[in-house]
């Protein structure tokens, strides 16, 4: 009895013991936050500041994200997200802060994906098809000629 118990704890113990812990993106601290002034900070300081943003809007550059996310996975388990912070930036048209918004795991929302297909015209082949369809085609001419 006192074996398997040792050998159940072991188990257990290997388990738990290869946790991986990641960070990803780009950490803003919220000191760093504070210190941006709306209307008052430009571009050139908060890349001072911050550094280069995770995303930049493709609409005009007018929106900055600063994105970070740290995560924890045990041995062959789906990772788990720790934490999530998402920093956005605004700027007006002369490239000074016009809105800052922090965002963290608490506002994450999740998105369910669409699983319909598309129908295609056309046929689709079997193995069999696949296998023996080109017997008899071949009449011994070469294409090219």
């Amino acid at each position: 009895m006192k074996i398997e118990s040792t050998l159940k704890f072991l188990a257990l113990l290997s388990l738990t013991g290869c946790a991986v812990l990641d960070t990803r993106g780009h950490e803003v601290e919220p000191e760093q936050v504070s210190a941006l002034q709306v209307g008052v900070t430009t571009k050139q300081q908060v890349t001072k500041l911050l550094g280069t943003p995770s995303v930049v809007s493709p609409f005009g550059n007018k929106t900055w994200f600063y994105m970070s996310e740290k995560t924890q996975r045990r041995a062959f388990f789906s990772p788990v997200v720790l934490s999530s912070t998402l920093t956005r930036i605004t700027f007006d048209n002369n490239d000074v802060v016009s809105c800052v918004d922090s965002l963290s795991e608490n506002n994450r929302q999740e998105i369910s994906h669409v699983h319909r297909e598309t129908p295609t015209s056309g046929h689709s082949f079997g193995v069999i098809e696949q296998i023996f369809g080109n017997v008899g085609r071949f009449n011994g001419k070469d294409p090219d000629k």
